[in-house]
């Protein structure tokens, strides 16, 4: 009997410890919460690079005044409110065309003149709330300045359910994030008159940094033109002035630039400390994107560890290895506990023997 008991016992911890993850399984299977609301793309009548595209993809004019169109259709049973955004796109840490959250200042490229946020409008605002089961259509409206020079301006009409929930990373964790957000990004791409002839790329500056609390030598490479610029390959490596030994590589495949913008291509410590001193980046880029002929970049650019960068930045890595315990220190600490210990017992005997 007793023998059962501890079974049963053991059998109800184990079904309550699982009713959490099964409770997760069926929330996350149901349609319902799966689809809250969706964005559709209404084919514009403005002509289009490819009208079967996905996105709205158009072929626009100097002076054209554009207005593009989306359904949104509410499929739950309370009333939403979408919040919408027009972004001009950037290339982000990782290689890749962000659509989905606005461009910060301090990436904005100099060879940025016109970004897609600043010639875009949102016509109902940047809110429009549904009522359960409602469908809507929404305008943005777009103008092409006079002196827009040939090429691909491009951005996204961003469209996210408010109320929902985003904590931001936590350093302490890792850098996890949790990110219950429920949206949809539409590119917007716009071709003045034609792509241009061919693409360029230069090498900014090369200095030391963090990555996502982690030691990096940044490369920032720009992509100067009006053009996305795909099918990138970019390898590298870093040794000391004057010398041939390499100290770190990198080397990177199908990446992706928007145009008129810049990437930090990281070149990554580990648990080495940085050290202060003269290096030389050697780096090379290379495209295979099919609306030119293959194009390859090379530069080698000196640059400067200082003291005081190095301290600051190893100090702020997260990614150095625990510190090996000394274990001699805690033998000396053991051995002159037991000599005070025998100490303390001859003194406490011979005390004894005295008083006797």
């Amino acid at each position: 009997m007793k023998q059962l008991k501890k079974i049963f016992t053991v059998l109800t911890f184990i079904l309550l410890a699982l009713t959490p993850v099964i409770a997760s399984a069926q929330d996350s299977s149901d349609p319902g919460e799966a689809a809250e609301f969706s964005a559709t793309k209404i084919a514009p009548t403005s002509p289009q690079v490819d009208p079967n595209s996905a996105f709205y993809d158009l072929l626009v004019q100097p002076g054209d005044e554009v207005t593009i169109q989306a359904e949104l259709t509410n499929y739950s049973a309370d009333e939403n409110t979408i919040k919408m955004g027009n972004y001009t796109t950037f290339t982000n840490d990782n290689g890749e065309i962000n659509y989905s959250a606005p461009m910060p200042e301090d990436r904005q490229d100099k060879s940025l003149e016109l970004p897609f946020s600043s010639i875009s409008s949102l016509m109902e605002g940047d809110t429009v709330t549904l009522a359960p089961g409602e469908k809507k259509v929404v305008s943005m409206g777009i103008n092409i300045p006079q002196e827009a020079p040939n090429g691909v301006i491009l951005g996204s009409w961003y469209f996210e359910k408010q109320g929902t929930n985003t904590e931001a990373p936590d350093p302490d964790q890792g850098g996890v994030q949790i990110d219950n957000r429920f949206a949809y990004a539409m590119a917007v791409k716009l071709t003045v008159q034609s792509e241009i002839g061919s693409p360029n790329m230069n090498l900014l500056k090369v200095e030391p940094g963090l990555n996502n609390y982690q030691k990096v030598i940044n490369a920032q490479v720009q992509n100067d033109q009006a053009a996305i610029l795909s099918e990138l390959a970019i390898t590298g490596e870093i040794t000391r002035q004057g010398n041939d030994r390499v100290l770190l590589n990198q080397s990177l495949q199908n990446r992706v630039m928007a145009p008129n913008s810049n990437y930090n291509v990281p070149f990554f410590y580990g648990e080495r400390q940085l050290e202060p001193g003269d290096y030389t980046m050697h780096l090379k880029a290379t495209t295979t994107d099919p609306k030119w002929e293959e194009q390859t970049w090379e530069w080698t650019k000196d640059f400067t560890i200082t003291r005081e960068q190095a301290d600051e930045i190893n100090q702020a890595a997260v990614n150095d290895p625990e510190p090996e315990p000394n274990y001699l220190v805690y033998v000396l600490i053991g051995i002159i506990l037991l000599l005070l210990l025998i100490l303390l017992i001859v003194l406490f005997r011979k005390k004894r023997k005295n008083d006797q």
